[in-house]
């Protein structure tokens, strides 16, 4: 199984995605997006990365959904992926933004096989993939909070933001990646955690992924200043 797609045509893609975003892309960055997509494609034939294997839905559905909403993560600089498993959002993130530090985490063995193939392949530095649970990992792992957590296609907001917020900086962000606004999720998590989510403040950003119009959100997540 390979790319039955060319670099011109990958650009030509790519470039109409990433408009409506405002988000102008170097010739180098749309380059590491298509070696990327290259190997998600190989791999896929050995190993269960993705079910999208038509590289214009691989360019959208995957690469764009990433960068799109990035406009809503400000500040970033130490970056963590949960249940990154092709590597997004977290990878696309990386190139577009060469300066953070991002750590890559995902439960299963052969997907961080992949993303860190795929880092060594793009020559990505500051990136790493740890083979993990995020109910299991720890700070001792990394030495430092995360500002910036981001998590796309894994799980729901009652199992992600528990996990997540004692990775959390202070002033840090969670970001989730959804489809249609998760009203119910939201819900379902208040009625959980009632504690919890009286120290948080929860907004949602939705946005279309362009070419396929399809329906998006992003849950934006971060602790209430007490001070």
């Amino acid at each position: 199984m390979t790319m039955n797609i060319n670099f011109e045509q990958w650009t030509d893609i790519i470039c109409k995605g990433a408009a409506p975003f405002d988000i102008v892309l170097t010739e180098q960055q749309i380059r590491l997006f298509y070696k990327h997509a290259e190997e998600l494609v190989q791999w896929t034939r050995k190993v269960n990365l993705t079910a999208i294997t038509d590289p214009k839905e691989i360019a959208i559905k995957h690469f764009i959904d990433s960068l799109g909403p990035s406009s809503f993560l400000t500040s970033m600089k130490h970056v963590l992926d949960v249940g990154s498993g092709g590597g997004f959002p977290g990878l696309p993130l990386k190139v577009l933004y060469p300066s953070i530090e991002l750590t890559l985490v995902d439960a299963v063995r052969k997907k961080i096989s992949f993303m860190q193939h795929v880092i060594r392949k793009l020559g990505l530095k500051g990136a790493r993939a740890i083979h993990a649970r995020i109910e299991n990992f720890n700070l001792r792992d990394v030495f430092t909070p995360f500002d910036t957590i981001v998590c796309r296609a894994f799980s729901d907001l009652s199992f992600i933001i528990p996990h997540a917020l004692p990775l959390l900086s202070q002033d840090g962000k969670i970001f989730v990646w959804k489809g249609r606004v998760p009203e119910k999720e939201i819900i379902d998590f208040r009625r959980r955690f009632r504690e919890e989510a009286l120290l948080l403040t929860i907004k949602v950003q939705s946005y279309r992924l362009p070419i396929f119009d399809a329906e998006r959100s992003i849950v934006r997540i971060s602790k209430i200043d007490n001070t």
